[in-house]
């Protein structure tokens, strides 16, 4: 790997876009003082992930952006892309170029970016964490860094050591590490809590669970026994019950004959008197039937005469509304003639509107052409011109370039016959090895490849779901906090509700010992719920109230008073539900209440208590008003006078008469706990059904957990086989491939046309290239005829666009004239739609008149009435002879009638013994009837089952008392295990269950926080050992680099302690002729040289892409700065070194040179100039290029 280039923008000095392109071997960065030579250092720094603006030489961030100058405006942002070479795969997994960008903007906003992918700043971290080439690394040596390692103390001078070692990666995964034992340790302490609760619960609940289940077994047995004796009770009342109705059976039959005898006689008397009164209502009804028809007759009589006049006005109307009917029709006729005339102008403004709209949108187009101002294309070429003038010169350098290398190729091969041959002989053999090699090679690499993936992608499945398992784990564990915390919430509640805690003394008293004083109900407070929203506004209305105690009577409240005065405990105020009555407003003052704005409704309404306390509540609360706010509640108060109590939901009042209170009370009042404790209760539901659903989500989670890191660990083993299968094939390959090699540059070294091949390319490019400066002459002649000709046409132009702007402006005041003329249209259209309408339902209205009139007209009623008269007169006839005809028969049925009633007399004295038999009966049924429905009920609620259901189960019983006496003592056991919780059943299995999975989770925790601990040793293992050898290392290499660079003496580093986590790393030197001194005490030159020799002892040890020094070699003298550039050349030409340096021994060292200059103030740019075998003495100022 190795530096490409570095583009810079708005960063620092270098306010325009610059590129530095760099290659290997030794690149020198030269330049005056302050021209900006080591912002490139920096820049290169910062893209890299430098976060301190201190060490960029800034106060903070936005520093880095370009200030401006005199002649310049600041920049409001900077941007360095840094190009990087990896075809070696120096970065596993990166691709052959590696692009890392950085912006920032003036607010401090940055933007960072890896191969044109937006990334974090961590992202850039891990991607050059161990390379050498990190924020921190000692690839790149600024101004002052040499001597700060000297000064640094053998602690902070370690991390140089580290990061050559590569364990910078191991001390951050340590920390993530950490911090995950250190969560893990956090939900084991609170797993080991909740464990410790439940283990309190488990023991009583199983207790109580034995007691439960011995309960239900008793009870069972007592169940079936009481089963078996229903059923034989049930079936000797069913035998009784046969019996006795046989029995009533038989006195029924004897009373039905005297029944039958006694109804045919009662019903012939009741046909009789039936027969005689439907004649007398007959008589009656024709009697009333005649006055009526009477009465008819004279209405006839005035229908006759007052129809012949009504006939007469009907006529006169009829005229009347013909002639208004036509009038209407002529008005619509004129109204939709308008209408049609208004929707055509509507149609014509909406075409002259479209045809517009479209000249001006041609318009628009016209104008977009001249949207760029002629001076901006000039400009805008001009810049097009400079770059092409920028490529010319680049093409210039590389055409001469080829010329220098066809020139220089004069090198002819001799023909060697026989060990050509030999040599092709010896190749195709290598190649055949070579290719059976890499056959085997490829099928375990693909194998290998394939585990890996599949080791990948499981591995990418198990992060997420072990993610999602810890969430879970994590869920879980806060419901398990929160459910603890309602709980004791909760509890601490129901301690001060049973407890009476939030009471006064007297109050308290009565409550603690209701059951002696007998009468109490409860507080006031203890017997209410309400919205919670509403607590404010009702401990307000309430008052001190909420301390009054409800008793059944005035007998109670006595009864409270004395044992209050007795035992001296204070004051009650009580409230029996046999004085206490209701208060209410008048209707009124209800009435406008509930028309007030912010009425939310009276105090009593808000409120849910017993249908029995009504009065109560209904006498505290039933004239108190709730508003929302104190100024709806004033308005609503000045309404009513100042007569009604208001209260706001802040607890503001208004009092009658006037008076207001409001304010705060700073102390926390917890009388009405109820409401808070009915909500919390129902939460605490909900929490434990959330806690459930989580816990079976966590144990699910795990069981997949553990399955798919078996498969991970199973595909882990087959991976490493398959690795050193693949590293021992790989060697074989790699050995075949060499000897391929040595044998193909042996034939090639006899092949003779090489040289000409390679000359005719050079010729085919040096061509390519000279076509190319053709091209871009004649772009550059193109732009200036553009630039010319733009500035004859400038003129002309502006005269263009004025006249399409003034027509643009014409057709937009004539669009906005016709939009209101349309808009007028639209308005009297529906004005004219509105009277059509109008005239249309009154037309439809008369014609309905209009018919009515002339059905009635040809209806001719006079006939049909004088029709009617006769017929009543005919019918009133009748009516008289009918009423003598029925009179004589009434007569006939009174005679028969008294001789019926003689002859039901005489039978009303018989069988009175069988009326007392059939009653005795009835009752004995009736008593064994009740028995049986009784037994059926219990069998029907205690055991949910049918007679037969029940026969099937029950079993036959040989000793009834037996039995009867053994169901008692099954009663007594059952009562002798006093009370009993049966649901402690499945709480015991619940909270057993709950435990159990805890204990699982626990054992998951310990497990996992020892595999982080190992993880942990693990990984200082490993940091120890790199250290370990990588510090060994460049020790030696020190020693010798040291030697090398002064010419002699000698150097050491030293461990400050044993402990290779932590131990920090001294430097000891002794330059030749002197003796072991301090470091503190060495000349500025001898730090140098000596920080340098150290900084190439690392880059011999640690493979380092490229190295960046900025003048590190300021303070040496001219020997030693000799010593250092021939040190550099002695690094091999595929390494790397930018060095910033004023030093003439440095830049004759160097292979390439860029010179940063500030020809405008402020502003640095760049020239550049490649020195193959040209001296560095030799170097004139025409030779550098403008890049």
């Amino acid at each position: 790997m190795y530096l490409k280039s570095i583009e810079m923008q708005g960063f620092k000095s270098f306010a325009d876009k610059t590129q530095v392109v760099f290659d290997k071997g030794v690149t020198a960065v030269v330049g005056p003082n302050g021209s900006g030579k080591s912002n490139i250092t920096e820049s290169l720094r910062w893209a890299l992930g430098e976060s301190s603006a201190k060490s960029l030489r800034g106060g903070k961030m936005p520093d880095v952006i370009f200030a401006g100058t005199e002649v310049r405006k600041a920049l409001n942002y900077a941007e360095v892309a840094v190009t990087l070479d990896n075809s070696d795969g120096f970065i596993a997994g990166a691709g052959e170029t590696i692009r890392v960008e950085r912006h920032i903007y003036r607010n401090g906003d940055n933007d960072y970016l890896i191969d044109g992918r937006k990334v974090r700043l961590r992202d850039i971290h891990d991607l050059f964490m161990d390379t050498g080439l990190g924020r921190d690394s000692f690839s790149i040596i600024s101004q002052g860094r040499v001597e700060a390692i000297f000064n640094a103390k053998p602690e902070e001078r370690r991390a140089i050591f580290e990061e050559a070692a590569g364990v910078l990666k191991y001390k951050t995964r340590k920390k993530e590490t950490e911090s995950k034992l250190n969560q893990t340790q956090d939900n084991l302490d609170r797993l080991e809590d909740i464990i410790y609760e439940l283990d309190g619960q488990v023991k009583p609940l199983e207790k109580q669970a034995a007691t439960a289940k011995r309960y239900l077994e008793l009870d069972e047995e007592r169940r079936q026994t009481q089963l078996n004796l229903l059923v034989h009770d049930i079936e000797i009342g069913k035998s009784d019950l046969s019996q006795t109705q046989e029995d009533l059976a038989a006195v029924k039959e004897k009373l039905t004959s005297y029944y039958e005898e006694r109804h045919r006689l009662e019903t012939e008397n009741q046909e009789l008197k039936q027969k005689r009164h439907q004649i007398s209502e007959q008589i009656s009804s024709d009697q009333q039937t005649l006055v009526d028809v009477t009465r008819l007759i004279s209405d006839f009589e005035r229908q006759i005469d007052l129809y012949t006049m009504e006939s007469q006005q009907r006529s006169e109307k009829k005229e009347e509304t013909e002639a208004r009917l036509s009038e209407l029709e002529h008005l619509k006729e004129e109204a939709q003639a308008a209408l049609d005339k208004v929707n055509q102008g509507q149609v014509e403004l909406n075409a002259e509107l479209d045809t517009i709209a479209q000249e001006l949108t041609a318009i628009q187009k016209d104008l977009e052409q001249f949207s760029d101002d002629p001076d901006t294309l000039i400009e805008r070429l001009r810049e097009d011109y400079v770059g092409l003038m920028q490529e010319e010169a680049k093409i210039s350098n590389s055409l001469t370039q080829v010329t220098h290398d066809m020139d220089s190729q004069t090198q002819a091969l001799e023909a060697q016959a026989e060990e050509y041959k030999q040599a092709q002989a010896d190749l195709l053999s290598a190649q055949e090895v070579a290719s059976e090699a890499q056959k085997a090679y490829q099928a375990a690499q693909e194998s290998l490849q394939n585990l890996l993936a599949s080791y990948k992608e499981k591995a990418q499945t198990y992060q997420a779901l072990d993610k999602d398992y810890q969430e879970a784990q994590k869920q879980m564990f806060d419901l398990m906090d929160y459910l603890k915390s309602k709980d004791a919430r909760r509890q601490s509640l129901e301690s001060i509700q049973k407890n009476h805690s939030n009471f006064y003394a007297g109050v308290k008293a009565v409550l603690q010992n209701a059951q002696s004083i007998q009468g109490i109900i409860g507080a006031v407070s203890e017997h209410l719920t309400f919205d919670t929203r509403y607590q404010t506004a009702l401990e307000i209305a309430m008052g001190a109230s909420g301390q009054n105690i409800i008793v059944e009577d005035e007998a109670a409240a006595k009864r409270s008073i004395d044992y209050l005065k007795r035992n001296r405990q204070g004051r009650a105020t009580f409230l029996p539900l046999t004085t206490i009555k209701p208060r209410q407003l008048n209707g009124q003052f209800a009435q406008s209440l509930a028309n007030a704005p912010g009425f939310i409704g009276m105090a009593s309404d808000l409120v849910t208590y017993e249908d029995r306390l009504s009065n109560i509540f209904q006498n505290l609360l039933g004239v108190t008003a709730i508003f929302d706010t104190i100024d709806n509640a004033n308005k609503a108060a000045r309404a009513v006078r100042f007569q009604v109590r208001m209260v706001t939901l802040d607890g503001s009042e208004i009092r009658p008469g006037g008076a207001f209170a409001g304010g705060t009370n700073k102390q926390n009042n917890s009388l009405f706990i109820k409401p808070e404790l009915d909500a919390l209760t129902a939460e605490i539901n909900q929490i434990k059904a959330q806690l459930s659903d989580s816990e079976a989500k966590v144990e699910a989670l795990k069981v997949k957990r553990k399955a798919l890191q078996k498969a991970l660990e199973d595909l882990k083993v087959d991976g490493e086989n398959a690795r050193l299968q693949e590293q021992k094939l790989g060697l074989e390959h790699q050995q075949a491939l060499s000897d391929v090699e040595k044998n193909q540059a042996l034939v090639d070294s006899f092949k003779q046309d090489s040289q000409g091949s390679e000359g005719a390319n050079l010729q085919d490019k040096a061509e390519q290239l000279k076509a190319e400066l053709a091209q871009i002459a004649s772009k550059r002649e193109a732009i200036n005829d553009r630039i010319e000709a733009i500035k004859e046409d400038k003129d002309a132009l502006g005269q263009q666009k004025q006249v399409l702007l003034d027509k643009q402006s014409e057709l937009q005041l004539k669009e906005r004239d016709l939009q209101a003329e349309l808009r007028f249209a639209k308005t009297e259209s529906n004005r004219l739609q509105a009277d059509l309408s109008e005239l249309m339902q009154e037309s439809d209205s008369l014609k309905a008149l209009l018919n009515n009139q002339v059905d009635e007209d040809q209806t001719d009623r006079l006939p049909h009435l004088q029709a009617q008269h006769k017929e009543a007169v005919q019918r009133k006839d009748d009516l008289e002879q009918a009423l003598v005809r029925a009179k004589i028969q009434v007569q006939d049925y009174e005679g028969q009638l008294e001789d019926l009633e003689e002859r039901l007399a005489k039978a009303g004295n018989r069988n009175e013994d069988l009326i007392r038999q059939q009653t005795r009966l009835e009752e004995r049924e009736s008593q064994i009837s009740q028995s049986l429905r009784k037994f059926a009920t219990q069998l029907a609620e205690d055991y949910q089952m049918t007679l037969e259901a029940a026969k099937g189960q029950a079993s036959p019983l040989d000793n009834v008392e037996q039995t009867r006496q053994n169901l008692q003592g099954l009663e007594r056991s059952i009562k002798a295990l006093g009370p009993v919780n049966v649901d402690a059943i499945a709480q015991f299995e619940e909270v057993k269950q709950r435990l159990d999975f805890l204990n699982g989770q626990k054992d998951d925790l310990l497990e996992a926080k020892s595999l982080l601990l190992n993880t942990i040793n693990d990984m200082d293992d490993e940091v120890k050992s790199r250290f370990k050898a990588t510090f060994e290392a460049i020790r030696e290499s020190f020693k010798q680099t040291f030697t090398q660079m002064f010419g002699g003496g000698s150097a050491d580093l030293i461990l400050t302690s044993d402990n290779l986590l932590e131990a920090g790393v001294e430097i000891s030197v002794q330059p030749p002729g002197k003796k072991i001194q301090s470091l503190n005490l060495m000349s500025g030159g001898e730090k140098a040289l000596s920080a340098l020799a150290l900084l190439f002892a690392i880059i011999r040890v640690k493979t380092i892409p490229f190295v960046i020094l900025d003048e590190v070699e300021a303070a040496l003298d001219e020997a030693n700065v000799k010593r250092f550039g021939d040190y550099l050349n002695r690094f091999d030409k595929s390494s790397q070194f930018i060095v910033v340096t004023h030093r003439k021994g440095t830049m004759s060292a160097a292979d390439s040179i860029y010179g940063v200059t500030m020809q405008e103030s402020g502003v640095s740019k760049i020239v550049s100039v490649k020195l193959k075998a040209v001296s560095y003495t030799h170097l004139t100022l025409p030779t550098i290029l403008l890049v």
